[in-house]
């Protein structure tokens, strides 16, 4: 799991700060004390009740917001969940992600729902480094938007707007990728074996979310409010949220957890032999290259150390997905305590 950081900004923005829009609501209003909305990760209840608590405090399992235009908050969204995010005004015609700290090769997915009768053709995504763009293209799941960093989806059946946010950047050719931090400026600070990632600006990059809708007196807002709905976490049948990013067994849930106690043998069985089990000399490890590197023509045998040496054992995706599990066992940054196998062979010799 990754601690992200980032502004989301209801446009038109105040210089490189927070919203404009405030001071048409209220020009006497405090930015900071002033709720906006709220946050809600995905497969949580939520509650969309805009006078039971103000920022920072909790709504039940929501999180109330203010017009600071700061979110920071926990993620891992490369399998399940999301930061579903309300405004108490409505849909914003134009919402800006900008000044975005995010670990590289992590995902984050964030969502708003869209008044009713929006269709797809009303909508626009594009990422802005100082005067290039790029436009992200519509996909047909959670689950593609999930594995690319340029694609939206629009659920017209919940009125659900699905994005990702990378700390990305559009290049001087037009293409849209992972902002190279060395050539940028942004290579963030190490200590001590503690790494902090920095942040790109807001000239760097901007993730402008536009729609196109009848609006409020002050045109930041559409007209229509939508529902407050959370979107469902998506688990597997038999399985449901035990995390806030994680799907599994309904008894993990459990202070006990999924663990069954072995039966009372009966007084008149005989005592079982026991097999002392045979621990292998090595094991069988697979070398599954993350959907970043696939896009960056990287394999496992032949990626950059520095790839390896700050990956592998040191980063949550890598670890739950053992991604690169060869590669990774041989620099000595292995998942496992014994070694992996040349081949399949030498598991038997």
């Amino acid at each position: 799991r990754h601690l992200g950081s980032m502004f989301t900004v209801v446009m038109p923005q105040v210089n490189q700060q927070g919203s404009a829009v405030l001071a048409m609501l209220d020009p006497n209003a405090n930015a900071r004390k002033t709720r906006q909305g709220s946050m809600t990760h995905f497969g949580l209840m939520g509650d969309s009740s805009v006078t039971t608590c103000t920022p920072p405090q909790t709504c039940g399992e929501t999180t109330a917001r203010s017009w600071d235009p700061d979110l920071t908050g926990p993620y891992n969204h490369e399998q399940y969940g999301g930061w579903y995010l309300a405004f108490d005004e409505g849909t914003p015609t134009h919402l800006s992600i900008q000044k975005i700290q995010l670990d590289d090769d992590t995902t984050m997915i964030q969502a708003m729902t869209l008044p009713p009768g929006t269709s797809s053709g009303d909508i626009s995504i594009y990422a802005a480094s100082r005067s290039r763009t790029y436009y992200f293209a519509s996909a047909t799941s959670l689950t593609e938007v999930r594995s690319n960093i340029d694609k939206y989806y629009y659920d017209d059946a919940t009125n659900t707007l699905y994005w990702r946010v990378i700390a990305g950047y559009v290049n001087n050719d037009g293409t849209y990728d992972w902002i190279d931090r060395a050539a940028q400026g942004v290579s963030g600070f190490s200590r001590e074996g503690l790494h902090v990632t920095a942040t790109t600006s807001k000239n760097q990059l901007q993730i402008n979310i536009k729609v196109n809708c009848a609006t409020d007196v002050t045109g930041a807002f559409c007209e229509t409010k939508p529902s407050f709905l959370v979107p469902e976490m998506g688990c597997p049948d038999g399985q449901v949220m035990v995390a806030i990013d994680k799907c599994g067994l309904p008894c993990e849930l459990l202070q006990e957890g999924c663990s069954t106690p072995p039966p009372t043998p009966s007084p008149t069985s005989a005592a079982p032999t026991s097999v002392e089990p045979t621990t292998p000399s090595c094991l069988i490890c697979s070398d599954e290259a993350t959907p970043w590197m696939i896009t960056k023509n990287f394999e496992c045998p032949t990626a950059p150390n520095w790839l390896i040496n700050k990956k592998c054992n040191k980063d949550d995706v890598w670890i739950n997905n053992k991604y690169c599990e060869q590669r990774c066992q041989a620099a000595g940054f292995g998942y496992h305590d014994i070694s992996c196998c040349a081949s399949a062979v030498e598991l038997t010799e």
